[in-house]
């Protein structure tokens, strides 16, 4: 079905703020070349993805390679600090069948936790450099 193709899932820690944080690539190569483009954004490859962090706006794009079993796949995690909590506002664009997606969705949920213990630690670390 098309709708997997272009599945896009907002799913928020915070305010509803979809609009400005949703993911503007249609494709895995646009996100790559538009953030590759970017002075503030480091890469590593992380087997069959590539993780981009932009230092500038605290946010992690995790695009998949084509031999991934998610590919065509986008990740936008973006960290947020309201009243002391951190969270975590992240966006999918899967192109895999729907089940497939939900897994995505299921791993990357897990994985927040750790995303948001470190920038805790972080945040509370006497060395902020």
């Amino acid at each position: 079905m098309a709708s997997a193709l272009a599945c896009l899932l907002p799913l928020q820690g915070g305010a509803q703020q979809a609009a400005a944080t949703d993911i503007p690539y249609a494709t895995p190569d646009a996100a790559l070349t538009a953030l590759r483009a970017l002075p503030q954004v480091r890469e590593r490859q992380d087997n069959d993805w590539v993780v981009l962090h932009d230092m500038q706006d605290q946010v992690f794009w995790s695009v998949t390679l084509p031999g991934n079993g998610w590919h065509p796949s986008i990740v936008r995690r973006q960290l947020r600090e309201q009243q002391g909590e951190v969270s975590v506002d992240m966006q999918v664009r899967c192109g895999a069948a729907k089940d497939d997606c939900d897994r995505l969705v299921q791993v990357f949920q897990a994985s927040n936790e750790n995303l948001r213990a470190a920038a805790r630690a972080m945040a509370e670390s006497p060395d902020k450099d």
